[in-house]
């Protein structure tokens, strides 16, 4: 596993399962709560006087968690061998290259088009996107481990991505517009520079942090209530490059870096291991962690704001005692977390809701909460079962999010669909039988996250 945190790898890969799972299950069909909440079937349109949240509506604040954490991790690391123009520096190359992905995924995806050879160039896009951003380790693909190697196989990319590119606008009439870009992705880049940029210069001084925390926190609730996000999203030539609720999720990355940090110096390999001292009712608070985050999921999707408030103070503070008194490598990262869930939950009748769309400041802060729970029961299970199969699949997969994100789309589905393997992927969808079509997207993913899973094992990684 080298030097990476388990745990956090571990729980990016379930976010990413969640992301593409939660998106290619049946429309229509399933219960209201397996899809976004204002989002509700059958016909999923757009509700956004709808209150509340779901599960589905977890996978993503979860990445960006993950993303938080992982800056000061990688960030501390690469200041002992990089000068503060070259940290700073690639940071803004890593910006690029996430800003791009966000479209060269997209403009290379023909999978819905009728025909063998949208299918065909579809698997060349990924190709082609494989060569740009592959970072091979290891003895596998030589050519690839010398500079002058690297640089062939970028240009390389970069002209098969522009000839994909080309034959899907002249031959598929596909589009190429920049409103055309993966949302998430483009999000996350503008996330990950600003949210890099605050840690550097705020890595020694954890006061200054907090204070554009708050600042951000009194920003977010002003232009909200000024209906900024709404204005700018209106105007078309804005929104294609910039949304005000960049900055709303902030507010879930900014103290995720906190979070960062105190990992540093904890054990990367097979999570923080329990203390043999630690007497067997203590450590169902890690199961118990999992029921509270459920408990969540259920109060906000039925909108029992009042009764969650009460629980969730007692519950932090019953596990709050339990932490201090034998988890004290979550201390400090608990206090953080509570406080902001609680600080979240009253923030849901300040503004009237908790919605994802619109972004609330209430969403954030109580999704950051949930994330270092999941965490921490994700370290609680990576330290019991770190060598099993299903962990290996999930944080490899989370070691390579990007090659997760989209292998799925722009590989297993145009090699079904070119292979005419697609009529068994289809055939369990079965109107009668809904659930069926849910057990086939949970088969589908873990099998594409398999697949990153055994390129990451053979020195395969994608980086941006």
């Amino acid at each position: 596993m080298g030097n990476r945190f388990l745990s956090l790898d571990f729980l990016r890969g379930i976010s990413i399962f969640g992301m593409i799972f939660s998106a290619i299950v049946p429309y229509g069909v399933l219960p209201a709560w397996m899809y976004h909440v204002q989002n509700p079937p059958p016909t999923h349109a757009l509700d956004t006087s709808v209150s509340g949240i779901g599960w589905v509506d977890l996978v993503f604040p979860v990445f960006i968690f993950c993303m938080g954490a992982a800056i000061p991790l990688s960030g501390q690391k690469k200041l002992k061998r990089q000068s503060a123009h070259e940290y700073l520096r690639g940071c803004f190359g890593r910006f690029i290259m996430l800003w791009l992905f966000s479209y060269l995924y997209v403009l290379t995806n023909f999978t819905t088009e009728a025909g063998i050879w949208p299918q065909i160039f579809t698997i060349l896009g990924f190709g082609a996107i494989a060569l740009l951003y592959t970072v091979v380790r290891g003895k596998v693909f030589r050519l690839g481990t010398s500079q002058l190697g690297t640089l062939w196989l970028r240009v390389l990319g970069v002209v098969l991505l522009v000839a994909v590119i080309a034959v899907g606008h002249f031959c598929f009439n596909e589009v190429v517009s920049v409103h055309r870009r993966g949302i998430i992705i483009f999000l996350l880049a503008f996330l990950y520079l600003f949210g890099s940029a605050i840690w550097y210069f705020t890595r020694n001084r954890v006061g200054l942090r907090w204070l554009i925390f708050s600042l951000l926190l009194i920003f977010a609730y002003i232009t909200k209530e000024l209906g900024w996000p709404a204005t700018t999203y209106a105007n078309p030539n804005i929104r294609w490059w910039f949304n005000m609720e960049y900055f709303y999720f902030l507010l879930i990355l900014l103290p995720a870096t906190f979070v960062g940090e105190l990992l540093v110096g904890e054990p990367l390999v097979g999570g923080m291991p329990l203390r043999k001292s630690v007497p067997c009712a203590a450590r169902w608070l890690f199961p118990a962690l999992l029921v509270f985050v459920a408990w969540q999921c259920y109060a906000l999707y039925m909108n029992v704001f009042a009764l969650n408030l009460v629980v969730s103070a007692l519950f932090v503070l019953l596990a709050g005692f339990v932490v201090r008194r034998w988890f004290v490598q979550w201390r400090r990262i608990w206090r953080i977390a509570a406080a902001l869930h609680l600080l979240g939950l009253v923030f849901i009748p300040i503004e009237g809701s908790i919605s994802k769309v619109p972004c609330t400041i209430s969403y954030c802060l109580v999704t950051f909460a949930v994330a270092v729970y999941l965490l921490m029961f994700s370290d609680y299970l990576c330290s019991r079962v770190a060598g099993t199969f299903i962990v290996r699949v999930f944080s490899g997969a989370g070691r390579n999010p990007l090659m997760s994100y989209i292998a799925f789309d722009n590989l297993v589905v145009p090699l079904m669909k070119a292979t005419g393997f697609i009529w068994l992927y289809g055939a369990a969808s079965l109107p009668q039988c809904p659930m069926t079509g849910v057990l086939r997207a949970a088969v589908a993913v873990f099998f594409t996250m398999w697949v990153v899973y055994l390129s990451g094992k053979k020195g395969f990684v994608w980086r941006a």
